[in-house]
């Protein structure tokens, strides 16, 4: 069986993202309820159940791998054209030259 994969693609840079090795869960790093909700005494009563160890089963977890890869993947891009984009802000709006930090 194939293990599932993404394309992003922009202007300046295109990407396939993978599953990965594994192990491999249901059981998403980036998609459960947040630590702050945690702490606070909340539940995550959408927890998924475990994956089979039928094809269907793996692929599931496979897939929750996939999106976690992915939400890494947007996060870090969100705050590198953040990044980016403050710098240039600066350069212009203040006169800040790039290399003098």
């Amino acid at each position: 069986m194939n293990s599932p994969i993404a394309e992003y693609s922009s202007p300046d840079i295109n990407k396939t993202l993978t599953a990965g090795d594994g192990p491999h869960s249901t059981n998403g790093k980036t998609t459960q309820i947040s630590e702050f909700v945690t702490k606070a005494g909340g539940e995550d009563r959408d927890k998924p159940t475990e994956a089979s160890d039928s094809q269907l089963g793996q692929l599931r977890a496979k897939i929750t791998s996939l999106q976690d890869n992915i939400n890494v993947f947007l996060t870090q891009r969100m705050k590198q054209v953040k990044d980016e984009g403050d710098i240039e802000r600066r350069i212009l709006d203040d006169g800040v030259d790039e290399d003098s930090d």
